[in-house]
């Protein structure tokens, strides 16, 4: 799955996975670690993290509740038994204090794992018996859990993304929302809010407009009650749990100005990056079945071309990390056919081209993609690195070693592939215009440049 750094995609699955009353275990595999969330009947029952302190014993050292040595020797009697378990087995917290600072670390897991960006994300389905077999019998509130952790995680921005790529979805909300949610810590504008919400199908839009509430407290107030299982939702497309799809194979098409090296060639200068192609529209053989867009919405009318292009590219994230790799495509050419061309159409047409790498039939067009990715932005080295790695894989090496070069000559972090030597890719410093040989020349007027 392409690396896809999107954080609102966990809320829109934790409604889903609690709407459907799912069974199963999340990995997450993010910027700082890798979180396991464990679902029962589409609620939270454990929560696991191997990023750093977020492990029982040192979350604990972290509060000061423990100290190193005493850590230490726990850590020393192995692991017949879990951390917790050791912990009251040697009195230095009763059960009632553990499953306290318990549920502390498994709320302090999950606004983390809202807030850093998702690298990856797999689901396995099924009961989770056997992956739970060892833990401690402990049980999660799910609701106080989902409720403290949306009060806590920094999520607004995010989350008005989230609804606003999403215009079709309408919720309605239990007929008893006010008196279940009795037992958590109501102010009046929020009480007031909730009355509001009754039988009737409502929008995020209409939800913030009733309640009065600005835009990120409405959208933190929806995305908690419909994870909470207060709301559902009854219009619009439920997130889906990774469903994997397969491109469809277009035949291949000549490729674009790539010629391979001659036979054992003659030393010469370092080829020049391949120049970039006009921005023409593929041939009808080259083009999969266009997409069938939808109408727009009456509040989508009123949208500046860049704001829905905005909301394209939001939505084919969205589509992405479900797997759902054609209609991400699709999104991301709805997106550019609305706004192509400026600095903030850079990031889709980057992403259109990763997503086209994936099928060796759209490599021509992925090389097209990436080429105006780095007309937009020329000093983007990415673009560059990812034509190098296209053509490397069709056995062009000439191309590919000019694009390596340029992209180490716009960021020399970028990464290349192992079998290539970036010394030998980037110029002699000495020999540059303004490198110390290049200024010698240039003093003794022998520079020849």
């Amino acid at each position: 799955m392409p690396e896809v750094r999107l954080r609102h995609f966990l809320p829109a699955l934790m409604g889903s996975l609690r709407q459907q009353r799912t069974d199963g275990e999340l990995v997450l595999e993010q910027n700082d670690g890798t979180r396991r969330l464990s679902w029962s009947g589409g609620e939270l029952v454990y929560l696991r993290s191997d990023a750093g302190g977020e492990q029982f014993g040192n979350f604990l050292v972290r509060r000061g509740v423990l100290d190193m040595a005493a850590l230490n020797g726990l850590l020393a009697d192995g692991e017949s038994a879990p951390m917790g378990e050791r912990i009251v087995q040697s009195g230095l917290l009763s059960v009632a204090d553990r499953d306290a600072r318990l549920n502390e670390l498994l709320g302090s897991i999950l606004v983390h794992a809202m807030e850093h960006p998702i690298l990856k994300a797999t689901w396995t389905p099924g009961p989770l018996d056997d992956n739970l077999r060892g833990d401690l019998p402990f049980r999660v509130n799910h609701r106080r859990l989902v409720w403290d952790a949306f009060q806590s995680a920094q999520l607004d921005r995010e989350l008005v993304e989230m609804f606003h790529s999403e215009p079709a979805w309408r919720w309605e909300a239990r007929r008893d929302l006010l008196d279940s949610l009795s037992d958590f810590p109501l102010t009046p504008t929020l009480a007031y809010a909730l009355s509001l919400l009754g039988t009737e199908v409502l929008g995020y839009e209409m939800i913030g407009s009733l309640s009065g509430l600005p835009q990120e407290e409405a959208s933190r107030l929806v995305a908690m009650l419909w994870a909470m299982g207060g709301l559902t939702l009854v219009q619009g497309e439920l997130p889906r749990l990774f469903r994997e799809e397969e491109p469809a194979v277009e035949p291949e098409p000549p490729p674009p100005v790539m010629e391979a090296p001659a036979p054992n060639p003659p030393p010469a200068p370092m080829p020049l990056p391949p120049p970039l192609l006009p921005r023409v529209e593929p041939a009808a053989a080259d083009m999969p079945p266009p997409p069938v867009e939808a109408p727009p919405s009456p509040e989508e009318e009123t949208l500046s071309a860049t704001e829905r292009a905005r909301r394209l590219m939001v939505k084919a994230k969205s589509y992405m990390m479900q797997a759902r790799t054609s209609e991400a495509i699709r999104a991301l050419e709805q997106s550019i056919k609305l706004d192509g061309d400026s600095p903030l159409a850079y990031d889709a047409w980057l992403l259109l081209g990763k997503l086209r790498m994936g099928n060796p039939a759209w490599s021509t067009r992925a090389v097209e993609a990436l080429q105006i990715a780095s007309r937009i932005r020329s000093r983007a080295a990415e673009p560059w690195a990812l034509m190098g790695e296209l053509y490397r894989r069709k056995g062009f090496q000439a191309n590919a070693q000019g694009c390596f070069r340029r992209a180490l000559e716009l960021d020399p972090s970028v990464a290349v592939p192992a079998d290539w030597d970036s010394a030998e890719l980037l110029p002699d410093p000495r020999e540059a215009p303004g490198g110390l040989m290049g200024k010698l020349r240039g003093m003794f007027g022998r520079d020849k440049g």
